[in-house]
C-alpha cells in the first residue's frame, strides 16, 4: 500500500512539473512517409527489445517528452492536424536509437517523429505559409526547435520518403531538384549548414505496381549527391506481403544499419 501511494504521489509530483524534461540528449529528427511512421506490429517486437529503455526518450507527437516505447509515430494525441497518420506501428526509429546506445553507452538518444503516410517530396518543402505548422516542414521544424537547449541539438536527420512520388512524372523527376531544396532549407533554418542527413532510399518497386515511375525516382536518389547526405538502400530487408512496408523483422534490421551511419557523439 504505500508503494503505491508513493508511486501515486510521484505521478504527481511529475505531471506538476510538466512531465521529464531529459538533458543532454542525442536527438534525431525522423522525416518522410509511411515506413518511417511505422507499419510493422508491435506484438511482434521481441520480449528483451530495447535493450537501452531507460537511455531513449521520445519528444511524441503531444509534444511531450516520453521514455521511448512502440509505437514511436503514435497520432495519440497529435498537436498538429497535418502530420496526424492513420496508425502507429514498428518503424525503424527505436531500433535506430537502441543500437545507437549500444555502440556508445555513455549516450542516451531523444527522437523526435514527424513523419506522414502518403506524402510525396512536395509536401516535405518549405511554404510561405502564415501558420507553418499547417505544413509538414513547418510541424517538424516547430518541433525540433520547441526543444530546449537544454535537452539536446539535432545531430541527425532521417528521411525516408520517395514512394508516392513514383505515382506522378512530374513528380518523380524533380524528386532531387525537391530534395536538394528541402536539405538547404533545414541546414538554413536549424543553424547548421553540416547537419547530417540520411536517406533511404526506395527499394525495388512492388509487383505489381501501382507506382509506373518508382524506378525514376530510384534513378533521382542514386544522383543525389550532397555534402553530408548519407544514403542507404532499402533491398535486402524483409517487407510484408504488400511489398512497400516493411514488417517488424525489417525495420529492426534497418534502424540498426542506420545507426551505423551516425556521426559520433
Amino acid at each position: 500500500m504505500r508503494l503505491a501511494v508513493l508511486a501515486f504521489a510521484l505521478a504527481l509530483l511529475v505531471q506538476g512539473c510538466g512531465g521529464p524534461d531529459p538533458k543532454d540528449l542525442y536527438l534525431i529528427a525522423l522525416m518522410g512517409q509511411s515506413n518511417m511512421e511505422g507499419r510493422g506490429e508491435v506484438s511482434e517486437l521481441p520480449p528483451d527489445f530495447p535493450a537501452n529503455p531507460t537511455k531513449i526518450w521520445n519528444f511524441t507527437n503531444a509534444y511531450r517528452w516520453e521514455p521511448a516505447k512502440e509505437p514511436i509515430d503514435s497520432p495519440e494525441g497529435q498537436v498538429d492536424t497535418v502530420s496526424t497518420g492513420r496508425r502507429g506501428g514498428v518503424g525503424p526509429s527505436l531500433a535506430l536509437a537502441d543500437a545507437f546506445i549500444s555502440a556508445h553507452p555513455s549516450t542516451s538518444v531523444g527522437l523526435i517523429p514527424c513523419s506522414r503516410g502518403a506524402t510525396r517530396i512536395s509536401q516535405w518543402l518549405k511554404t510561405d505559409a502564415k501558420d507553418q505548422r499547417s505544413t509538414l516542414y513547418g510541424s517538424c521544424m516547430n518541433r525540433m526547435k520547441t526543444v530546449s537547449l537544454s535537452n539536446g541539438t539535432v545531430r541527425a536527420v532521417i528521411f525516408w520518403q520517395g514512394g508516392s512520388d513514383g505515382r506522378y512524372e512530374e513528380d518523380a523527376t524533380k524528386w532531387k531538384e525537391r530534395f536538394t531544396t528541402f536539405v538547404a532549407d533545414l541546414r538554413a533554418d536549424l543553424g547548421n549548414p553540416d547537419l547530417p542527413v540520411i536517406m533511404v532510399m526506395l527499394g525495388d518497386p512492388p509487383v505489381p505496381s501501382r507506382f509506373q515511375y518508382w524506378e525514376i525516382v530510384r534513378a533521382q536518389q542514386r544522383a543525389v549527391d550532397i555534402p553530408g547526405v548519407t544514403k542507404i538502400e532499402a533491398n535486402g530487408y524483409e517487407r510484408r506481403d504488400d511489398g512497400i512496408h516493411f514488417t517488424t523483422k525489417g525495420q529492426l534490421a534497418i534502424g540498426a544499419a542506420l545507426a551505423r551511419l551516425l556521426p559520433a557523439p
